[in-house]
């Protein structure tokens, strides 16, 4: 029993050094991206900071009006979603953490069409230029598609929504393609198992995810109402 015990604190204590040198890192990790950031010769303004694993909420009270324009293709902010319109809708992000491995975006949301005549809307999705995916999107996701970490150069990512036909429900006289209700971009893992030890890295010992220390819940500048 005595031995037991004595394996169980070696055991334990590893686990909680383990922990705080993870902390550590993700703590010294996170101030580095920060300081990127507040540092990069991009524009901001147009190339709006995130940071892989940020949730990015298109529902009412999100953080949408941070990182995307009307005059992008996106229609104004619905109690829990905001639509892609027009011919073609755009994200453009700056990511000082772009590199290291291929990036996976996560749609969630739903195709708008006409039910009766369409199962579904086909949109087409570029990241920088390049066609990545052709997601057929139905009454509900999420869609994801993974962004090869070479088609980013400068830790800029212009993401493009291109609707095959967009429809206008009535009442409504936009001609829409999705309505969007979250996008998140994180890393690829090479296998299920890394996926699963990392998810749970990030609820157990980071608290959720890594967070940003700007404020995203309203924009405090007009051109991002």
């Amino acid at each position: 029993m005595k031995k037991n015990y004595r394996y169980s604190i070696i055991l334990v204590s590893f686990v909680v050094a383990l922990a705080a040198a993870w902390g550590i890192y993700r703590i010294v990790y996170n101030k580095g991206l920060q300081n990127d950031i507040k540092t990069t010769t991009i524009d901001t303004k147009i190339f709006r900071p995130y940071i892989l694993g940020t949730n990015i909420s298109f529902a009412k009270g999100g953080n949408s009006s941070d990182f995307v324009k009307i005059s992008d293709g996106w229609g104004g902010q619905e109690p829990k979603h905001r639509c892609a319109v027009g011919a073609q809708t755009v994200i453009r992000l700056y990511i000082p953490d772009s590199q290291g491995g291929n990036l996976r975006l996560t749609l969630d949301g739903f195709g708008v069409y006409p039910y009766k005549t369409e199962k579904y809307q086909e949109v087409t999705v570029f990241a920088n230029d390049v066609k990545i995916a052709v997601w057929q999107a139905a009454h509900n996701g999420p869609f994801n598609v993974d962004i090869p970490t070479d088609l980013i150069k400068d830790n800029t990512l212009t993401i493009r929504f291109v609707p095959r036909k967009p429809y206008s429900p009535p009442p409504d006289t936009r001609k829409l393609s999705m309505a969007v209700r979250e996008i998140k971009i994180d890393r690829v893992f090479g296998a299920q198992t890394k996926r699963k030890i990392g998810k749970w890295v990030k609820e157990n010992l980071m608290g959720g995810g890594i967070k940003q220390n700007f404020d995203t819940n309203i924009s405090k500048d007009d051109a991002w109402l």
